[in-house]
């Protein structure tokens, strides 16, 4: 996640917090005092319920805000580029740059049709999201292991990097127009 974003969604759930744990301690009041004077307390039937309902349900929507204040504080940044050290120099690698090379690999080896690359790079990691149709001649598992090999192996010698890189080649549907030529025996 972007700083900007986990800025915006960490004040977005303070506010929201600061409206929902005030709301939760007068709750707390009317249902330890039962002090009954609101206008829900006086409906028929379910009048003495709604305070303990709004209490309870402002306490897990607390307990939300919470858990979720503390999963955005510490989900981990995406960049825009990395920059890479070696002895003779720097260099940045863009994430459009890895898309290009990928997406090169991809159309080289010929069996994934309209391929779809979603790059994400984090501090130690570069995650590499390949989806595409499948052509159907082609058996599906041993070319994703052996595509995703020649993609860490290309990246690695071609820019040297040295992070861990996750791979995850997902395949959306066989091709339609390949089976819909096929003849049919009548």
């Amino acid at each position: 996640m972007s700083p900007g974003k986990k800025f915006i969604c960490i004040v977005l759930d303070i506010l929201l917090l600061s409206i929902v744990v005030p709301t939760t301690w007068d709750y707390y009041n009317l249902v330890e005092y039962n002090d009954m004077t609101s206008s829900s307390s006086q409906l028929l039937y379910i009048g003495e319920y709604v305070p303990a309902y709004l209490f309870w349900g402002n306490v897990i929507l607390a307990f939300v805000l919470i858990l979720a204040l503390i999963i955005i504080i510490f989900y981990p940044r995406t960049y825009v580029d990395i920059k890479l050290s070696t002895q003779s120099g720097k260099l940045t690698l863009k994430r459009s740059a890895i898309e290009g090379l990928v997406r090169e690999k991809v159309i080289k080896n010929d069996y994934l049709k309209l391929p779809r690359i979603n790059v994400v790079l984090h501090k130690n990691r570069i995650d590499i999201d390949v989806k595409g149709d499948i052509i159907p001649r082609v058996e599906v598992t041993k070319k994703a292991q052996l595509l995703e090999q020649e993609i860490v192996d290309y990246l690695k010698v071609f820019f040297g990097l040295e992070q861990p890189l996750k791979i995850k080649v997902e395949v959306n549907a066989i091709d339609k127009e390949t089976n819909s030529k096929r003849s049919r025996v009548l």
